[in-house]
């Protein structure tokens, strides 16, 4: 935790390891990057970051909690993002994928689908915003493929639906 908040903005971690910040973009041969740390909990959401070693218990986790300010961030990008990196996945990407293998595979999903409470609500505002072209998230610790068609921003149509490719 110490050494990722010296690097609020991004920077290496260690060789060959690069850490986007808390939340950031980069560019890499042609690949426009974008990714947000942490998880969402609610009660943190709306601080700053105010963490300061040595922490308490309260702070060693949520150091670890993902800010509105990191999430509008991002919300600002224009153009394009070709990959989108997150830990949590997305509020209610279940619904985009084969829901009943996800409960085989992790039954205590159940109640969380249920409520709409499986993922991040932060980041499916940033998919619905950003619509990048491919998210990748680990969490939820489980093998899970969704497909979001996102809907033309002028004309409402899904460009690559109407095509009948259907992926995003």
């Amino acid at each position: 935790s110490n050494h990722l908040q010296e690097l609020y903005y991004g920077g290496w971690v260690a060789p060959r390891i690069y850490y986007l910040g808390n939340s950031g973009v980069i560019n890499y041969r042609g690949i426009r990057i974008a990714g947000l740390s942490g998880i969402y909990k609610s009660h943190d959401y709306r601080k700053g970051n105010f963490e300061r070693a040595p922490y308490d218990r309260a702070s060693m986790r949520s150091v670890y909690h993902v800010r509105e300010l990191d999430v509008h961030k991002l919300g600002q990008l224009r153009g394009p993002i070709d990959i989108f990196l997150s830990h949590d996945w997305p509020q209610g990407i279940e619904q985009y994928g084969n829901t009943q293998e996800l409960l085989r595979k992790k039954k205590y999903f159940e109640r969380e689908i249920r409520t709409n409470t499986l993922g991040s609500p932060p980041n499916m505002q940033l998919l619905r915003r950003l619509r990048p072209a491919f998210w990748f998230s680990a969490h939820l610790h489980v093998k899970f493929s969704a497909i979001v068609r996102h809907a033309d921003k002028k004309t409402g149509a899904c460009p690559r639906c109407v095509e009948g490719d259907g992926s995003v």
